[in-house]
């Protein structure tokens, strides 16, 4: 907690200080996302509140519900930063989802195809459980840890003049019955695993 403490200051305090000599590959929106790859196809996308927006602070995003054929459903979040200076961080799902009522607990961390680390939770709220996976994505890498995610924040502002940077949040309902949770974990990690390949031409390597 105190490694995790000290690094968050110095994250602020350099990305504060730093000046003029960023700059953010091109990319594409959001908006220019597949409505469908492989076997997941987009059932709805949806526009975040202006007041969400102002907290989120984010340079683009993507909400949407993804669907497959065997009737698995995914929610995608996207939020983009070009830059991760004058307070414009990401935001922690460890922050944000309890403070919209949901609990989190048993963690895991995935290993995904040799692409990097992604968290997985599950989250609960009055009756409803579903297990939500995250991960930071951003200058060629996939990280599941917010520390090493601000550590190599630091490293690449100093010597790539780069701060950009997305988290990437998928959560999959879970059912009924025993195999309920081992079914939405499967399809969450399909969907992640077929996401991942895509990322790097809207949040760049």
């Amino acid at each position: 907690m105190l490694l995790f403490l000290l690094l968050t200051a110095a994250f602020t305090q350099y990305l504060a200080q730093a000046r003029g000599s960023e700059h953010s590959p091109p990319r594409m929106t959001l908006g220019k996302f597949p409505a469908q790859f492989d076997d997941w196809r987009q059932m709805d996308a949806q526009a975040l509140d202006g007041r969400t927006l102002r907290e989120l602070k984010a340079d683009d995003y993507l909400s949407g519900i993804y669907t497959n054929d065997r009737g698995a459903i995914a929610y995608l979040f996207i939020a983009y930063y070009a830059s991760q200076r004058q307070r414009q961080t990401i935001h922690s799902p460890q922050n944000c989802m309890p403070g919209g009522g949901w609990t989190m607990s048993n963690r895991r961390q995935h290993s995904i195809d040799g692409q990097g680390q992604i968290n997985e939770f599950l989250i609960e709220k009055d009756d409803v459980k579903m297990l939500a996976f995250y991960w930071y994505q951003g200058r060629g890498r996939t990280q599941a840890s917010e520390y090493w995610a601000r550590a190599a924040t630091i490293k690449d502002a100093m010597w790539l003049g780069r701060t950009d940077g997305a988290l990437v949040r998928v959560i999959v309902p879970m059912g009924k019955g025993d195999a309920a949770e081992e079914a939405a974990r499967a399809a969450g990690l399909d969907y992640s695993r077929k996401l991942l390949p895509l990322l790097p031409g809207f949040i760049p390597n």
